[in-house]
């Protein structure tokens, strides 16, 4: 019997700028697990399409893109060692052994990296691992929906209603929808119940006042219950989705910056731009579609000036990244590199425009 492996080779654009030297943006790798390497990629003829036929790409193979397959999902095994047995992390281990008092359902949100790394490498280990934060995540719910006793309710559930929606789907996408369709369906109405409370009359209006002068919230709530609403079938869903999505687009500045706390900040704002980015992914035919692919390039160019030409992020002028905020476990909050490489990177797969690549693949040979 033949056996057929399915390879999903990127496009290999070039800079076209005299003077310059040709940057390969290899985006699209092998499904089967192995690794292809930059430069094999790039003995590819260009016209190797992306996709088979007529076949539309989807979120899995964006995120199965070299740049963030081979930096961000490559360490799957030290991420699923830093669970606990039950599948706590972070914060919410120190909180079981009664070493803090507070927990926060966010904490458990990670376990989406494993997951959909764990599908692109084809990583039992790290799918099991990602499904267990999720069930740890899970056992703290109440029957309304939400985490009882978790600090910061309304933003931390909503990164964990995102962050299982988003493993679903992709699943669903993934050449394993059929070996984890258990799964799916078990996470369903749990996540469906958690995005029902989110929108719930004094939540939501406690939750967005407290997300006032945070811009990347905005992104963060609409892809939550967006995300859950196209994977549940809850109509209702989406309705508060565009409505977050809309405030976040109009807080953009002209400049391109999506102020948080008032100014700017080079780590948070890709964290919005890559929430925006599943959206564009998942809702393309949407009337505010076409705006948020605006924001996107408009936020993209303005980080590209916080790239220095070895790739470094400059902290200077943050307002939250660069030594004025701690995280939940009180450690000084840094700049979160890995959400950087990905806004770039993700945008290269989407838009197949090399430049984009190039930047991210530059920061990553700084930051690894």
């Amino acid at each position: 019997m033949k056996v057929r492996r399915l390879v999903l080779i990127a496009l290999l654009l070039f800079s076209t700028n005299k003077g310059e030297k040709a940057i390969a943006s290899p985006l699209i790798l092998v499904d089967s697990g192995d690794r292809i390497s930059q430069f094999d990629i790039a003995k590819r003829p260009i016209s190797t399409p992306l996709t088979q036929g007529n076949k539309k790409r989807t979120d899995f193979h964006y995120e199965s893109s070299h740049l963030i397959s081979n930096y961000l999902y490559r360490r799957l095994s030290k991420s699923y060692n830093a669970i606990s047995p039950s599948g706590a992390h972070s914060a919410n281990i120190d909180w079981e052994r009664h070493r803090t008092n507070k927990w926060y359902i966010e904490a458990q949100r990670y376990g989406e990296g494993l997951v959909i790394g764990g599908l692109v490498s084809n990583n039992p280990q790290a799918i099991q691992a990602g499904f267990k934060m999720f069930d740890w995540g899970f056992k703290q719910q109440a029957a309304d929906g939400s985490f009882k006793g978790t600090g910061d309710p309304f933003h931390s559930t909503s990164f964990f209603v995102q962050a299982v929606a988003h493993s679903l789907l992709v699943i669903q996408q993934s050449p394993q929808a059929n070996k984890y369709a258990a799964q799916v369906s078990r996470y369903k109405p749990l996540v469906r119940r958690a995005a029902r409370w989110m929108i719930s009359q004094d939540v939501w209006k406690q939750g967005i006042k407290r997300n006032q002068p945070y811009t990347h919230r905005r992104y963060a709530v609409a892809v939550a219950l967006g995300l859950t609403s196209k994977l549940t079938g809850d109509a209702e869903l989406m309705k508060y989705a565009r409505q977050s999505l809309q405030e976040g687009l109009t807080l953009q500045r002209p400049n391109g910056i999506n102020p948080e706390k008032g100014g700017h900040d080079s780590s948070y704002q890709m964290v919005g731009v890559v929430y925006a980015q599943r959206w564009v992914t998942y809702f393309p035919d949407d009337p505010l579609t076409p705006k948020v692919k605006t924001a996107i390039e408009k936020a993209l160019a303005w980080q590209q000036t916080r790239i220095s030409a070895s790739g470094e992020i400059s902290t200077q002028g943050n307002t939250r990244t660069a030594g004025q905020e701690t995280g939940r476990t009180g450690k000084v909050k840094a700049v979160d590199y890995n959400m950087v490489i990905r806004g770039f990177a993700y945008w290269a797969a989407v838009t197949q425009n090399s430049k984009w690549g190039a930047i991210a693949q530059k920061i990553a040979k700084f930051y690894y």
